[in-house]
This record gives C-alpha cells, structure tokens and sequence, in this order.
C-alpha cells in the first residue's frame, strides 16, 4: 500500500491514520459486490495486520481514513466503515470456521488412528506371545507396531503444526479488533 500513513496511541485508544490519494488504495476496485460489501485490496489488508499486530492488545482501536475532499463527498461514511469492518468480520469468520473444520477433521483421524494403533499393538502382542520365535515372526511383529505408530502420525503433526500455534489464534484476535474498530473518515 503506497500510501502515506502514521500510527499513534493515544490515551484514549490506538488510532492508525491513513492517508489515501483515492478510495481504491483501499478497497478492490475489481470487487463486483455493493460497495457495503466490498473487499479490502490484499496489500491493505496485510499492511492493517501488521499495524494493529504492533498496537496494545487493551486498547481498542480506531481508524481514521484521510480522503480528498471530492472523493470523501462521493463516499457516505457508514458504507465505507461497514465495509472496512464488514471485511475483517468476514475473515475472522472464515479463519474460524477453517480452524473448526480442522479441528473435526483431526478428531477423526485421532479416533480412526488410535484405533488402528490399538489394533496392531494388540496384534503384535498375539503374535509375540503366541507364535513360536522365528525372523519372519519378529518381522511381522515390528510391521504392525510401525504400522500402528504410523497410523497416529497425522493427528499427531495435525495437532502440532495446525491447532496448537499461536500465530493463528493471534491472526482471529487482530481480526476480531480490526472487526470492531470504530472507522472514521476525514477530508
């Protein structure tokens, strides 16, 4: 995003300033939706994050988007705030319903997996104790444990590496602020 802008806390909250030659610096002019609905461009939306990411969590925040006077005329301020928060509230919709999606997915693939381990350590253990110790009787055990083992690998790296870091709790949490921030637009 090209344009010239300044971040400032105040007491009474966290203002980002933004300062814009014309309104489509903002939003994606490709968008065929109501402008109500419109879709913030992609290098706003990150260049928003980052700002709000450097903010105290505590404070709300508060947009003040500077337009030229003509511009501004053209633009009714509660479509343009509806829209700025319409945006984030979507994505914050979206972000959490992926994230309840995964959440479903990798408690059936935990279920599915640790059955399937159960299973073959069950398996290795008959073979163990019931058959007489021969190379392929070691060799059939150790396949059902590591097919048992390798059955939980996707759960687990699921639970690792997509549920539990906090970057994606952090991204819901700048985009609920960003959702809730009280947009103001100045000449």
């Amino acid at each position: 995003m090209d344009a010239e802008t300044r971040v400032r806390t105040e007491n009474a909250g966290s203002d980002i300033d933004i300062r814009l030659r014309h309104l489509s610096q903002l939003f994606d002019s490709l968008d065929p939706s109501p402008f109500r609905e419109g879709v913030l461009t992609k290098e706003a939306e990150v260049y928003l994050m980052k700002k709000v990411q450097d903010l105290p969590d505590e404070k709300p925040i508060r947009v003040v988007i500077h337009l030229p006077a003509d511009d501004a005329v053209r633009r009714l301020q509660p479509d343009i705030a509806a829209s700025f928060t319409g945006h984030f509230a979507f994505c914050e919709k979206i972000e959490s319903k992926q994230f309840k999606e995964a959440l479903r997915a990798w408690r059936q693939s935990a279920l599915i997996g640790f059955a399937v381990l159960s299973t073959c350590l069950f398996l290795a253990w008959q073979i163990a104790h019931n058959l007489p110790a021969r190379p392929l009787t070691r060799i059939l055990q150790e396949s059902f444990v590591i097919l048992g083992w390798v059955s939980v690998w996707k759960p687990i790296e699921t639970a690792l590496y997509e549920l539990l870091p906090p970057a994606k709790r952090r991204r819901r949490r700048l985009l609920r602020r960003l959702a809730t921030a009280d947009v103001i637009l100045r000449t």
